[in-house]
């Protein structure tokens, strides 16, 4: 007898990790623990507003690119229409609402610097 290798279904994880670990990742643990990396714990100063608001810009860059990554890879690996349709709503939600957060961070940046 031999062993017949088992791999997963096309479209189901991305070079070993899975969708929602990714999604999960790069929308909540990791923008998440830049701010608070980036908080100051005193009154901050100059740079620690530019450091919060980087963090900020960074975490949102970072959610808005494993969103479209999750989506341009679902399409690549030609994975069901349903699938495409889930990401493609949920990329609908996400960007719109990061390109807020990176709006309002620099409006904040230049309202805490005094510009």
């Amino acid at each position: 007898m031999t062993d017949v290798a088992t791999k997963p279904r096309p479209g189901t994880s991305l070079r070993g990790f899975s969708a929602p670990i990714l999604l999960i990742g790069g929308l909540i643990i990791v923008p998440t623990a830049l701010s608070l990396l980036n908080t100051s714990s005193s009154a901050p100063d100059d740079a620690a507003y530019v450091r919060m608001a980087f963090s900020a810009v960074a975490g949102a860059t970072l959610a808005i690119a494993t969103v479209l990554g999750l989506l341009v890879d679902r399409i690549i690996r030609r994975a069901t229409v349903s699938t495409i349709a889930i990401f493609a709503v949920i990329a609908l939600f996400v960007v719109p609402y990061e390109l807020g957060v990176i709006s309002s961070a620099a409006e904040q940046l230049l309202v805490r610097l005094s510009l």
